[in-house]
């Protein structure tokens, strides 16, 4: 990758493969920098995705990593046939018995299984690189796509495999339980996730080889300004995809409640999505172009002045109709780290990051008139502010260093990794 590896260091780990659904990407850099990181302590990681990410959407550091991965899409065709042709005339009771393993999963519906169709035809096109690679073991990062890869890859090639496991499974479980079987160890990015995998499989003591892990971030990029300028007009911040479990609706809802009260202040909206146009709406309908700005989808390194800038950060996330919900949220670490005062709902592991009135506020999830009022108390209140975002500082680098977290990593991966 970019870190320049020390050649002794990676003889004491073996390969491993990264492998997520589209890599790199605006929405994961938390990835990224968890790789760079183990690569610095030694460790040769082959980088692989699904989805090759259109270069012009990311930034100029980004764009580097695009070729050093392997990716699945835009397929070769002429590849995807001989890797499959390798291994049913090498190795056709391996070949045969993976596909049969993934065809035949008890319970799966009939659109389930034409999905795990299409992922054991991606794995066996990824298999000649990863052993090519010498890959040892696998690790994917969420549940779906990705883990569904790895489970097939580690049958096949008879290697292990390792997941992290973000909010996902709470609305898509293909082959979850098979996932939670076979995996060498499973990170979850709370106590909240960690709870909730252990319920899907009742009875089986999974617990032990689930272990938390934070995704994380390097405190030393993400530093408060020297002197935070004193705006015209406080500014609150909200920089996230426009997921409906992002909650922006509620935060526009709270903007319209603080206006109608007289509070003066000045909202900047970064991000794009499915919602982009919900929220554009919801916007123009009370009329609050004047104090609401949407700038649309931002790079990782655009975002530092407006951080610079904040005074507040807001991420009211909430759980969406199909029971989609965040986990713990990397914006709000990148707020806290920069020591705005923080603002977010109760939802999934979020109150394991902030503690009420401690280094943030939380307030009850799709609820404008709660965070409103936490908003306004915020605003109008700049000694608040400073403790809030100092505390919020400290928990990061306590707890949320990407560094610390590789750390433990390391641990797993030289515990359970042969």
């Amino acid at each position: 990758m970019i870190a320049q590896k020390n050649s002794k260091m990676s003889d004491l780990h073996p390969t491993l493969a990264y492998i997520t659904q589209t890599y790199p990407a605006l929405t994961n850099t938390f990835i990224y920098r968890e790789v760079l990181a183990l690569e610095r302590r030694g460790f040769d990681i082959a980088a692989f995705a699904i989805w090759k990410p259109d270069k012009q959407k990311l930034s100029p550091e980004s764009r580097l990593l695009v070729d050093t991965t392997t990716y699945v899409f835009p397929l070769r065709w002429g590849g995807l046939l001989k890797a499959h042709l390798r291994y049913l005339l090498n190795r056709p009771r391996k070949y045969l018995g993976t596909a049969l393993f993934a065809f035949t999963r008890p319970g799966e519906s009939l659109s389930n299984r034409k999905r795990t169709l299409g992922h054991f035809i991606e794995a066996i096109y990824l298999a000649p690189e990863m052993e090519q690679r010498g890959v040892r073991h696998i690790h994917a990062h969420f549940t779906i796509n990705a883990a569904s890869i790895a489970l097939i890859l580690a049958r096949l090639l008879d290697i292990s495999f390792s997941f992290t496991a973000h909010n996902i499974f709470f609305t898509d479980r293909l082959l979850i339980t098979d996932k939670l079987r076979e995996a060498r160890f499973i990170v979850a990015i709370s106590e909240f996730s960690r709870q909730y995998l252990m319920r899907l499989l009742p009875g089986e003591k999974i617990g032990d080889k689930i272990h938390i892990v934070h995704c994380g971030l390097q405190p030393q990029t993400f530093t408060p300004p020297t002197e935070r300028p004193a705006n015209d007009l406080p500014v609150i911040l909200f920089v996230a995809q426009f997921a409906e479990r992002k909650g922006a609706p509620y935060l526009v809802e709270a903007c319209r409640i603080l206006r109608d009260r007289g509070v003066r202040f000045r909202c900047v909206i970064i991000g794009g999505g499915p919602q982009l146009a919900t929220v554009q709406t919801l916007v123009a309908r009370h009329d609050l172009t004047n104090c609401v700005e949407l700038t649309g989808p931002l790079f990782q390194e655009q975002l530092k002045p407006y951080l610079a800038r904040a005074d507040v950060f807001v991420l009211p996330c909430i759980t969406a109709a199909n029971g989609d919900m965040d986990g713990v949220p990397v914006s709000l670490m990148e707020a806290m780290a920069t020591e705005i005062a923080v603002v977010s709902t109760t939802v999934s592991g979020i109150p394991e990051l902030i503690q009420d009135d401690e280094n943030g506020f939380l307030v009850p999830e799709k609820d404008s008139v709660a965070l409103a009022n936490v908003l306004r108390r915020l605003i109008e209140d700049p000694a608040l502010r400073i403790r809030l975002g100092q505390n919020g500082r400290q928990k990061i680098v306590q707890e949320f260093d990407v560094h610390k977290n590789a750390e433990q990593l390391t641990i797993l991966f030289e515990r359970y990794v042969q």
